[in-house]
């Protein structure tokens, strides 16, 4: 049986207990769970193995990629920004960006590309690492992609290009022209528990990475049919969106250290569970150096007005997920909050954090095997019931 080491407050206990669960009943390897609640550090508490063969122990420091919760961390930078004043996500994104113009872009709001509407989930050009590094070139081939569809008409998930577009949006915001990279490690990172990286540094520290466990490429096959159709179809927006560049169709490369360097806001970054959740307590808490303006919270936690042809996502096939300000929003289908006014992210596998500004609740969770669900993960709905649970018990 794994021993959970950590903090835990006596009343937060049953939290502790489902994330137990975790590796009694869904196979857990190695993980971390993070709770403010009040704004107050309630859970903090990790647990399991860093590696496959369970020799290296999961540690208070232990970080993990977890893939596109990255997002979640991309959209935190431009919120602060916004909260700055600095920008209003109404504004069209050529308003900052000039080059964003080119083919037909001219009109596209900052709001449209951060809802995954601008119909920019595929870059033509193939990219690679060296492309990546890059990242004035890269700048450059993304200003020049033309839109898939028009934008405002769809939503089409942007698994990994979000990222740049909002690396090179804040760069024009940013008073001091910094990127998702440097913007992360000068604004966030002093001013929070634990780490989030977006982008690792030459003297990063390996050994306190825990190593990514793939799921089985076979589980594929269990997902819905017309996005395994679509995902095996080379020509297909689906596969020109999710498999460009190429090393990202296995997820072992993010263990390796020359392509965790590379700046990849869409799903790249790494961290624990304390950097995450210290991070979204500190958008929400009073006083707090990352504190977001009303304005700004009020913002975030709108429902977004759905496109012009619903939410049946052009690149995913599904009614699935809802994006705002850069943000997952809850929805009846991926039901991640009792609160329409949460906001959250998820990766690939099954890392998440979730922001509840209405309950004054933050949580989040890494770990280091991958499940292949593509939304309600079985280990994130049971820490979801948890939590939701032990705070309505505490509350009444």
């Amino acid at each position: 049986m794994n021993t959970i080491e950590g903090y835990i407050d006596d009343r937060y206990s049953s939290i502790a207990n489902a994330f137990s669960k975790n590796f009694k009943d869904f196979g857990e390897i190695g993980a971390s769970l993070c709770v403010y609640h009040d704004h107050e550090l309630v859970i903090d508490i990790w647990s399991g193995f860093k590696d496959l063969k369970k020799e290296a122990k999961w540690e208070r420091d232990t970080e993990v990629p977890f893939f596109s919760t990255t997002k979640a961390v991309s959209a935190s930078c431009l919120s602060i920004c916004h909260s700055r004043g600095l920008f209003d996500y109404r504004d069209k994104v050529s308003d900052y960006w000039t080059e964003f113009a080119e083919n037909g872009k001219e009109d596209i709001s900052i709001e449209q590309l951060l809802q995954h509407r601008a119909g920019l989930s595929a870059i033509d050009k193939k990219l690679d690492a060296k492309i990546i590094k890059d990242r004035v070139l890269l700048e450059r081939i993304i200003a020049k992609q033309k839109p898939h569809w028009k934008p405002g008409a769809y939503q089409g998930y942007h698994p990994w290009n979000i990222g740049w577009f909002i690396s090179a949006l804040l760069s024009k915001i940013d008073p001091k022209k910094r990127r998702l990279k440097e913007f992360l490690e000068e604004e966030v990172l002093p001013h929070i528990s634990g780490d989030l990286r977006i982008g690792i540094n030459d003297d990063y520290d390996m050994d306190k990475l825990a190593s990514l466990i793939p799921f089985s490429k076979l589980k594929i096959f269990s997902m819905p049919f017309i996005f395994v159709k679509e995902f095996f179809n080379p020509w297909s927006l689906t596969f020109r969106s999710m498999l460009n560049p190429a090393f990202v169709a296995n997820h072992s490369n993010f263990n390796k250290k020359e392509i965790l360097q590379l700046e990849i806001g869409g799903g790249g970054g790494l961290g624990n569970a304390r950097g995450l959740a210290s991070l979204f307590n500190g958008l929400l808490a009073t006083n707090h150096p990352l504190q977001l303006r009303s304005k700004t919270l009020e913002y975030l936690s709108m429902p977004p007005k759905p496109p012009t042809y619903g939410y049946k996502d052009r690149i995913l096939k599904l009614d699935s997920f809802r994006f705002h300000a850069g943000f997952m929003k809850p929805t009846k289908n991926h039901n991640f909050s009792k609160s329409e006014k949460a906001f959250g992210g998820f990766g690939a596998g099954g890392s998440f954090v979730i922001a509840d500004p209405e309950n004054r609740l933050v949580f989040a969770y890494t770990m280091n095997k991958m499940g292949y669900e593509i939304m309600n993960m079985k280990r994130e709905v049971n820490i979801r019931k948890a939590v939701y649970q032990t705070i309505s018990t505490i509350n009444s």
